[in-house]
């Protein structure tokens, strides 16, 4: 079905200033399929249902102005997408704006004036980021795609804004006016003063098999946050009776929003998402958390059939125990074998020890006696050269005293006449 009405619900404000209590209804709502249809359903009486696409766009575009007023459109009316709005009451919004002087105080716009038209589709979407005041930011996107049906159904969205924005400029106008005499005129609120929240996401089919589904958009409008509506979006998305079945429910958190969702069920363990890391990336700068649910679901026991029968669960449980268990094996025969490796490698380590030390102390003990064989060796040379030493000197004394005297060295004798 396009659409799907839920039951109202109330919500208590927190802020100083807003109603102690209000009360908003659930719609889910496939906008694609919605505006394709000629002869769909109104999701409010009287307003067309490409303003209200134009008004959660604004909204969640002044929420997230990272992301991208075309990428947000393209978020929510993509065929596959379910957007969850909550809607208020007509006749109690316009009883809150009579009940008030300033209109201001209504939080619904940034600025004082709405911004003036424009034939710029690229501004389009700046003017539609400063519908709503939960920032003070825009984003500019280009008009243009590479698909067609998504060009034509964005330059078709852009072409309807000044028309938009024009009637919910008129409608502050006569509020403005009205607001002293407390006589606001029915018409006077539109679409833009009745959406609070608004929330998209899909089914996905991962390649293990595993159904999904992922939070894509959620924003809710500055006053009336901090009143539950939040948690409440993701207490729906978590019922499969709302949402359909699937195994995981999956959110892109940016920083500041991890904790929210921390809160509301979902956890960011790495491990545990690290098996949906095929969307992980869908989303920039973002955190991947999963909500995984029970293995009886709401619309299950909801069935008047329905007995809580343990046998499919304890099969389940029985499979999990088994695998945890022939996991844990796994680990324990690893980790002993390990510790028995490391016995084994200390073993080793101590004998080539021991081994160094007997090697050293061999290593000792032949520089020793090298050193007592060069020591005697070097007496020995000692020894011989002195004996030769003595032997040539006496040799050299023999010889001086045994040696003849030469004809030169004999003097003749005189001789004497007669």
């Amino acid at each position: 079905m396009d659409v799907v009405r839920l039951h109202s619900v109330s919500f208590k404000s927190m802020a100083e200033g807003d109603p102690e209590a209000f009360t908003a209804q659930p719609i889910r709502v496939n906008f694609h399929q919605l505006l394709r249809t000629s002869n769909g359903p109104e999701l409010l009486p009287k307003v067309k249902n490409q303003d209200v696409l134009m008004a959660v766009v604004a909204l969640l575009d002044s929420a997230l102005p990272d992301v991208g007023s075309q990428d947000i459109h393209e978020t929510v009316h993509s065929p596959r997408a379910n957007t969850i709005i909550l809607l208020r009451d007509h006749a109690d919004v316009l009883e809150e704006f009579s009940g008030r002087f300033h209109p201001d105080s209504q939080g619904e716009l940034v600025s004082p004036k709405l911004p003036e038209a424009s034939q710029d589709h690229q501004s389009d979407s700046y003017q539609l980021s400063e519908l709503y005041s939960d920032s003070e930011d825009s984003s500019e996107e280009s008009c243009g795609s590479e698909e067609i049906d998504r060009r034509w159904s964005w330059e078709h969205f852009c072409a309807g804004v000044q028309e938009f924005l024009a009637a919910a400029r008129e409608r502050r106008e006569i509020r403005e006016e009205a607001g002293e005499d407390g006589e606001i005129p029915s018409s006077a609120v539109g679409v833009e003063c009745l959406l609070v929240a608004a929330a998209a996401y899909e089914h996905k089919t991962l390649f293990t098999g595993e159904k999904v589904l992922q939070l894509s958009l959620l924003a809710t409008r500055k006053r009336y946050r901090r009143c539950g509506v939040g948690r409440y979006i993701i207490e729906l998305l978590k019922s499969q009776s709302v949402c359909g079945n699937y195994d995981a429910l999956l959110a892109h958190a940016d920083s500041d929003a991890v904790e929210f969702f921390s809160h509301c069920g979902l956890t960011d363990d790495p491990l545990l998402n690290d098996k949906f890391r095929e969307v992980r990336d869908d989303w920039a700068n973002t955190t991947l958390m999963s909500y995984l649910p029970p293995f009886t679901t709401e619309l299950q026991s909801r069935n008047l059939g329905f007995s809580l029968s343990l046998a499919g669960l304890e099969v389940e449980v029985n499979l999990a125990r088994m695998t945890a268990l022939s996991a844990y094996q796994q680990q324990a025969i690893c980790m002993t074998r390990l510790v028995r490796e490391v016995k084994t490698l200390r073993e080793q380590l101590e004998l080539q020890r021991e081994e160094v030390d007997m090697l050293r102390n061999e290593l000792e003990r032949e520089k020793e006696k090298r050193h007592k064989i060069e020591k005697m060796f070097l007496e020995y040379k000692l020894q011989k050269t002195w004996q030769l030493l003595e032997g040539r000197d006496s040799d050299g004394g023999s010889q001086t005293d045994s040696r003849p005297t030469s004809p030169a060295e004999a003097k003749p004798e005189p001789v004497h006449s007669a």
